[in-house]
This record gives structure tokens, C-alpha cells and sequence, in this order.
């Protein structure tokens, strides 16, 4: 909120503040938790995605791909080049939503579980 000497933004050092309609709205109004007129128990926030989410839809994603592939009437070779494309596409598409920025923990953890993933299904690709 813009502050000025005839109107301080704070005066009293209260959490609730009034909304002046003649005051027009400064760019810092839009950053952080905000509140509503209603109080400070209502914060608005915005969602940002973090890393478990990623890797757990990494790891679903590719779960579920890769349990389709097994219902498919492809044994062998095929089914291990098949597990992988779609292994590279989840992979891919989990880095471009956003993996990219995690920490290197995360990206270790994540390409981890994708090839024990696919090493699983290549495994029971090749004994079928």
C-alpha cells in the first residue's frame, strides 16, 4: 500500500487496513499473501507447485503408461523400446513442467525412479 504524509498506510500499527477508493493501487499491492476486507484469517495466495508433486505425477504417470504397455500383445525387445519411449516422454515432460528448477536432489530422486520403473517392466518384458 502507497504511504504518504497525509495518508499513512499504518497509523495505528493494526493488521486490518481500510481500503481508500481514492487512493489508486501500487504494484506492491500484488505481492505476497494478501487479505481480504473480511480479515486476515481468509488469505488469498496463489499455488506454486513444488517438487513432490512433480515427482509424484512423474511416478504415476509413468506407473499407469507403463501398465498399459504390459496389456498390450508385445513381448520382448519391442516392449523394452516401447517402456523407454514412454519413459524419455515422461521424463521430458516432467523437466519442461518444471523439474528443471528443483534441486539436484530431486532431479537424482526422480530420474532414479524412472528407471527403476522401467527397469522393472523391461525385466518382465524380457522373462515373458
Amino acid at each position: 500500500m502507497a504511504e504518504n504524509q497525509d495518508n499513512p498506510a499504518n497509523p495505528a500499527g493494526t493488521i486490518i487496513r481500510t481500503i481508500d477508493a481514492r487512493m489508486p493501487p501500487t504494484p506492491d499491492d500484488n505481492i505476497g499473501v494478501r487479505s481480504t476486507d473480511i480479515g486476515s484469517f481468509l488469505p488469498e495466495a496463489t499455488y506454486r507447485a513444488v517438487p513432490i508433486v512433480w515427482f509424484v505425477r512423474a511416478m504415476m504417470v509413468q506407473f499407469f503408461a507403463l501398465a498399459f504397455l504390459l496389456s498390450l500383445p508385445v513381448t520382448g525387445v519391442a516392449m523394452v523400446a516401447l517402456s523407454t519411449v514412454v519413459s524419455v516422454l515422461v521424463r521430458y515432460w516432467t523437466f519442461r513442467r518444471g523439474m528443471a528448477r528443483a534441486s539436484r536432489a530431486w532431479k537424482v530422486a526422480t530420474h532414479t525412479g524412472l528407471l527403476l520403473n522401467w527397469g522393472w517392466l523391461s525385466a518382465i518384458a524380457v522373462l515373458r
